[in-house]
């Protein structure tokens, strides 16, 4: 992937009815390694994009798409192959991705199996500054990424600074006045804010608290968040909070050995559905 491929790979997102995914994504992951950007041509014109993302021995694939004019080509298994090689290559043993339904059968035949659904809730909450509830600062950043690379088990310090920079408004954290005890990251799209990721280390009924927080950053529009099915405790709070689900989630699918990263269950909410 080049620069002047970035509107391109937005606008085919777009065309796919991606709102969480935008160019503001694609830049992120360039900036991030350009080397696991991936653009496939047919007949020299830019015809797929697929993100191959690693941390360390751990990585993610997403924003697997073919334009609508060159499918029916077989583009995309020689793009996702490719891009499975190279993580392959720098020796990832788990490799994670979000699979729309009827993928799903497409990755089994690479190894890849279900280890949950991704699902995508959405919802309004009223906005409020609770009791140990602030927003993040810079001061914070140190501790807070200490954490995250414990919990999602790997290190995405990378994309969570850049989070906090584009959108400081929507990072907020809880604390007891001695300690972390929350913290939560978005972005805004079109008509909502997205909120992840999202940690909270115990369920003391702090979890609401942040995300009214959040709310009161984000403003008067929808909340969307992405939670696996498997997260019991985030799963049961948005359903509380009237917060509405997607039809036909996703799956999310591992293959490899080792644990995936992004399924501790104090991680109650993906940053997205590209990288975990």
């Amino acid at each position: 992937m080049k620069e002047s491929d970035l509107v391109l790979a937005g606008a085919w997102a777009a065309a796919e009815s991606w709102t969480s995914e935008t160019i503001d994504d694609f830049e992120s992951f360039l900036a991030y390694d350009p080397g696991g950007c991936f653009i496939l041509e047919s007949r020299g014109e830019p015809a797929a994009v697929c993100i191959a993302t690693r941390y360390g021995e751990k990585a993610f694939l997403g924003e697997m798409i073919v334009t609508r004019t060159a499918r029916g080509l077989g583009l995309g298994p020689i793009l996702f192959d490719r891009a499975l090689r190279h993580l392959l290559a720098l020796g990832c043993r788990s490799v994670s991705l979000d699979a729309v339904p009827k993928a799903a059968s497409f990755y089994e035949t690479r190894g890849f199996r279900t280890i949950a659904l991704s699902l995508r809730c959405r919802g309004l909450i009223p906005a409020s500054r609770e009791t140990g509830v602030r927003p993040l600062e810079p001061a914070d950043l140190p501790m807070v990424l200490t954490i995250d690379r414990l919990a999602f088990g790997a290190d995405r310090s990378f994309f969570l600074r850049r989070r906090l920079a584009q959108y400081p408004e929507l990072a907020w954290i809880r604390t007891d006045g001695k300690r972390i005890k929350g913290y939560i990251f978005g972005r805004r799209r079109n008509g909502f804010a997205w909120a992840g990721p999202w940690w909270s280390a115990e369920p003391d009924g702090g979890d609401e608290a942040l995300l009214r927080g959040f709310a009161l950053g984000s403003g008067d529009i929808a909340i969307q968040a992405g939670i696996l099915d498997t997260n019991a405790r985030a799963v049961e709070l948005v359903r509380s909070l009237g917060f509405v689900e997607k039809p036909n989630p996703s799956r999310r699918m591992v293959m490899g050995a080792g644990n995936p990263v992004g399924i501790h269950p104090s991680l109650l909410a993906i940053g997205t559905a590209g990288k975990g």
